[in-house]
């Protein structure tokens, strides 16, 4: 439907598309003959050619000679292509239509013009009615001559489109006597989601086999792209239940209004985290940091094709702002995260300074601000947003370290690897809805190219998709699913 309904694919269709490749070729045409009989024809016109090689423009003359050239080139190029495509539409249309049908001249060519001619002139505030008789009848006239006109060179555009037709067909069956240019029937299933113009029949199945085989490329290339090292990651867990425990509501609020949680920021406060427990040295927190990076180049997709109201954008943008500073240069709110491990330091303590310094962000910037607007925590700086979050996951984290839990290290950072699994795991179960929003995008300009990215993106999630449809999933409505909280508050409720 995006590629039949594209305005390049309409234009090619079109019958004005062979009248402007034909005027392009007859231009070419004049052109050559008019150069060639200057140059080389006459006899009278080899005395221009002995003064030019004399005069000062000689050089200039040529230039400007040459550029014109190329450009007619050039600009015959997409029109001739476009004829020899309707010409080849046609073809398979002559056999079932009379000559006059072909010269009809449907509705939507005229249907503007005579929608002005038949409008009222209220808008004119002309009083003598005399003078309004006039300027309607005036107007009439004009309009429909200009509708004559207009049926004029659509009839003479669709002449020499059927012309075309039967030469191109003619040609075609001298070299293929035994094979027909253009079949037409077949892909029953694919030709009620064909976009036709008015009186348009269906398309040739050859025409509707290329789209779908584009499709099938398409997906083949996100095939050849899929995110190894996140499949991984995900194959780690068989739950959702680090999407439930990586905020705890026993931890104090530094607000009286909590910012909303989004898909990214408690990866990217995680991955901060694990940066600074490991200080690079644990073996798998490279390799982590690589999944994350690949998971959060579909996660932001997902943020932005669910959150049609921008009611989560500050959330979002604080997230992928901190997460530059933590994979590029291992930086936190621009704090260095190794210096938050002290040498001999345990990871516990390490998440003590880590609070700390988050927490004091967030209660500086509450006290030193004085703005009303800033009581919102959606208006709040990035680096607030994210200094809100890291104090709450590492109050988090230290609670269950108080109870018992996580008291080895390695536990500690393959429990936060899970915890990032989990959480990416259930933002992936929205790539469905994702890749079905992507191919209904009403602006026509750019829908083509999202059902492409759509075609990609399924390709690259296959074996994503394989490994969620093995997990059992809440009963969430589709609104629910894809947003992080409504996930929190079903799995709260389980429990």
């Amino acid at each position: 439907m995006a590629e039949t309904s594209s305005p390049q694919f309409v234009l090619a269709r079109s019958a004005i598309s062979s009248t402007s490749g034909l005027l392009c070729l007859l231009t070419a045409l004049v052109l050559a003959i008019i150069l060639y009989a200057y140059f080389y024809r006459a006899s009278t016109f080899t005395i221009r050619l002995e003064n030019m090689s004399t005069t000062n423009y000689k050089w200039s003359v040529i230039l400007i000679l040459s550029i014109q050239l190329i450009g007619v080139a050039i600009g015959t190029i997409a029109p001739l292509l476009r004829w020899f495509t309707a010409s080849r539409f046609k073809i398979a249309e002559m056999e079932r239509k009379s000559f006059r049908d072909e010269l009809k001249v449907q509705n939507y060519w005229t249907w503007r013009l005579v929608q002005w001619r038949d409008r009222s002139l209220t808008n004119f505030q002309v009083q003598n009615r005399v003078c309004k008789k006039l300027l309607r009848d005036a107007l009439r006239f004009v309009l429909s001559f200009c509708i004559g006109v207009q049926i004029l060179f659509v009839s003479a555009a669709k002449l020499v489109l059927f012309l075309s037709a039967k030469f191109v067909g003619a040609v075609f069956f001298c070299f293929w006597k035994n094979k027909r240019l253009v079949s037409v029937g077949a892909h029953v299933g694919f030709n009620q989601y064909v976009i036709l113009l008015e009186g348009e029949p269906q398309l040739p199945s050859k025409i509707l086999k290329n789209i779908c085989n584009e499709a099938d490329k398409l997906i083949k290339v996100g095939q050849k792209n899929q995110p190894k090292n996140l499949i991984q990651l995900l194959q780690n867990s068989s739950n959702f239940n680090g999407v439930g425990r990586f905020d705890s509501s026993q931890v104090p609020s530094l607000h009286s209004q909590e910012p909303p949680n989004c898909w990214s920021m408690p990866v990217v406060t995680l991955a901060a985290i694990s940066v600074a427990l490991t200080n690079i040295a644990y073996e798998n927190a490279p390799k982590l940091l690589v999944c994350i990076r690949e998971g959060l180049s579909i996660v932001k997709l997902i943020e932005e094709t669910l959150d049609r109201n921008g009611e989560l954008e500050s959330i979002i943008n604080a997230a992928h702002v901190i997460w530059d500073e933590v994979d590029l240069y291992r930086k936190w709110n621009g704090n260095d995260l190794k210096s938050t491990r002290e040498r001999g330091a345990m990871q516990k303590e390490t998440l003590q300074n880590l609070s700390k310094i988050a927490e004091k962000n967030v209660r500086d910037f509450m006290a030193q601000t004085r703005d009303i607007l800033m009581q919102n925590p959606l208006n709040w700086p990035a680096r607030v947003i994210a200094a809100n979050s890291t104090y709450r996951i590492t109050q988090t984290i230290l609670l269950g370290m108080g109870d018992g839990e996580l008291q080895d290290d390695g536990d500690l950072c393959e429990s936060i690897s899970i915890t990032i699994s989990n959480i990416l795991a259930v933002c992936l179960t929205n790539l469905v809805q994702v890749i079905t929003l992507k191919c209904h995008r009403e602006d026509i300009t750019e829908r083509e190219e999202s059902v492409r990215r759509a075609a990609i993106l399924l390709g690259e999630s296959k074996e994503i998709l394989e490994i969620l449809q093995q997990r059992e999933l809440p009963s969430l409505d589709v609104e629910k699913a894809a947003k992080i909280d409504e996930w929190r508050a079903s799995m709260a409720l389980d429990i």
